[in-house]
């Protein structure tokens, strides 16, 4: 029993590892402001086919689906916590809460430093999913179904009520409304902490702002949710390792997906006609879909001695995946903003994968270093002595 839940756990670390693997490569388009550089400047950029070739790759193979296993597992872990500790409860749910708290101030202060946080939105939903946590398995499954979908409503509601969008083409890959892109690059290849802050205050707004057209608020609970039923299902120790279940995941999110972008997706714009709306609806089966069959083919890779080898970097980064998250954050800020080494809008899409390739390898080398004499990452450690009030030990026993 207890090797089935150490298993168990190791490979949920494998694809935390994963998960964080894949928000590297889409996150250091953003900080390398590769994504609001305007189309006519990309294509001066070296190996632009490839990197035109490279970023429909990310849209359809990484966009959205590595924050869907993220979330799914933070899910997961709620959900293992909470089986495990139903007994305990009055002794769990405050330390527990207490926790989320202190993850919302962690969120709060990233996204003061990068508006692409993640963290304070997880921390807020974190509540609500705490509020449900006596749902049968089976509720949770449907309901965290139906949360993905819900967004769809207020589509729907534009449709009926409102009035048919004018679609502009975009001049870059990420645009608002009341900025150019070249003012973006500009105000972060900025050697002044001022300007950057303002800027990065404007693109929090307008992050929020786009999680209304594309659901990210209700969808991200869903996900919690259904996290929650694979944790209490058996899911990892089950039908995860099911060629079965790899292939209909996988095959029919792969459809889908393919499907939604043939149809001229976009999910952060209101839908302008029911074609759209079916689109989106597409893009989201998908995105569940693909999460739960990349999550099952590792878990089937982990019934192998050899895959348990190969993964063990994977691993190694899961068990530090709030310091490697952060950090992620900090490497791109110096390495591109004007504060740092100023390499914003230098790097094309193949260079940038390339970068962060390398920058995933650096921590994989930190975590194995670290974890040998300590048992948690650093800002896991600082994040268990909040919770408990009092400063814990670290250090691993070393033996003689």
């Amino acid at each position: 029993m207890i090797k089935s839940i150490n298993t168990r756990i190791d490979v949920i670390d494998a694809i935390r590892g994963f998960a964080v693997l894949g928000i590297l490569l889409a996150n250091i388009q953003s900080w390398s402001a590769y994504k609001f550089l305007p189309f006519t400047e990309l294509a001066e950029l070296p190996y632009y086919s490839m990197d035109a070739s490279l970023y429909w790759w990310n849209t359809f193979l990484v966009d959205s689906k590595f924050y869907a296993i993220f979330s799914l597992l933070f899910g997961v872990g709620f959900g293992l916590q909470w089986e495990r500790k139903q007994d305990q409860a009055d002794t769990f749910l405050p330390t527990y809460r207490r926790r989320t708290a202190f993850l919302l101030l962690f969120g709060f202060l990233h996204m003061l430093l990068w508006s692409g946080d993640i963290l304070m939105l997880y921390a807020m939903l974190a509540f609500i999913m705490i509020a449900l946590r006596e749902l049968s398995p089976r509720a949770q499954l449907q309901s965290g179904v139906a949360l993905m979908f819900f967004f769809l409503l207020s589509h729907i509601a534009a449709l009926v009520l409102g009035e048919q969008q004018t679609v502009n083409g975009a001049l870059a890959h990420k645009t608002y409304p009341d900025m150019s892109g070249e003012a973006v690059v500009a105000a972060f290849a900025s050697d002044s902490w001022t300007t950057i802050f303002e800027v990065n205050l404007h693109n929090i707004y307008w992050r929020w702002y786009d999680f209304l057209p594309n659901g990210r608020i209700s969808r991200v609970l869903g996900f919690f949710l259904i996290g929650c039923y694979l944790a209490r299902s058996g899911f990892f120790t089950g039908a995860a390792r099911r060629a079965s279940t790899l292939l209909i995941c996988l095959l029919s999110g792969i459809a889908m997906t393919l499907a939604a972008m043939h149809m001229g997706l976009s999910m952060s714009s209101w839908a302008r006609d029911p074609m759209d709306l079916l689109s989106k609806q597409l893009y989201v089966c998908g995105q569940l879909l693909m999460a739960l069959g990349y999550m099952s083919a590792l878990a089937l890779a982990f019934e192998t001695r050899l895959g348990r080898r190969l993964m063990q970097p994977l691993t190694l980064i899961g068990r530090t995946a709030f310091t490697s998250y952060l950090g992620q954050t900090v490497i791109g800020v110096g390495v591109f903003y004007g504060v740092g080494l100023g390499l914003i809008a230098t790097l094309g899409l193949a260079q940038l994968s390339v970068l962060a390739l390398a920058i995933y390898a650096l921590q994989v080398v930190f975590a194995s270093t670290w974890l040998r004499y300590f048992r948690q990452g650093p800002v896991e450690w600082g994040w268990c002595c909040l919770t408990s009030k009092k400063l814990l030990s670290n250090r691993r026993k070393v033996a003689s």
